[in-house]
């Protein structure tokens, strides 16, 4: 009797064991913006929560608000976002795309000048992201291309901040 209540409580643990998987990944980006990416894999679903800053680097820094400093677009952002995706070639490359939420920080000097002198911007909006991961043959990194965009909301409505990036992740 003790063997078989073994056998079967060793089938239901890697039964269990199995229908409980949990995919991560964490990785780095690099682009608009640039920062650290966590990744929790579901079937064919995801979430991706990113924090990092912007640099500037697709628009011109003084379009966001007018500004004498040469720091008018760079902040910290945090973005979560919700993705499905589809995996192809075997399962070594995947296409994803997604909706989320971000919320950002600027800080703006109105003179060059005086450090001391500033006024900061809590802004947020919706963000919409799509990409391709490569994944490497018996590797746990991957490689990856997305882009989107973000829309503030508030404080500046409508305001357009597009977002590209390249990075690497290790997946656990």
């Amino acid at each position: 009797m003790k063997k078989y209540f073994l056998i079967i409580a060793f089938s239901l643990t890697v039964f269990i064991a199995s229908a409980q998987t949990q995919k991560w990944a964490i990785g780095f980006k690099i682009g608009e913006p640039t920062g650290v990416s966590l990744r929790k894999y579901g079937d064919r679903n995801g979430l991706d929560l990113t924090i990092g800053t912007y640099t500037g680097f697709l628009k011109n820094k003084k379009t966001y608000k007018s500004s004498k400093d040469d720091l008018g677009n760079i902040g910290l952002t945090f973005n979560g976002t919700y993705l499905w995706y589809v995996p192809f070639l075997n399962d070594r490359m995947m296409a994803y795309g997604g909706v989320g939420v971000q919320l950002n920080s600027r800080r703006y000097y109105p003179d060059r000048n005086i450090n001391s002198v500033h006024t900061t911007n809590i802004s947020t909006g919706p963000s919409a992201t799509a990409g391709l991961e490569f994944f490497f043959a018996n590797k746990p990194t991957s490689f990856f291309v997305e882009g989107g965009g973000y829309i503030e909301l508030l404080p500046k409505i409508f305001y357009f901040n597009p977002n590209l990036n390249i990075g690497l992740r290790h997946n656990f």
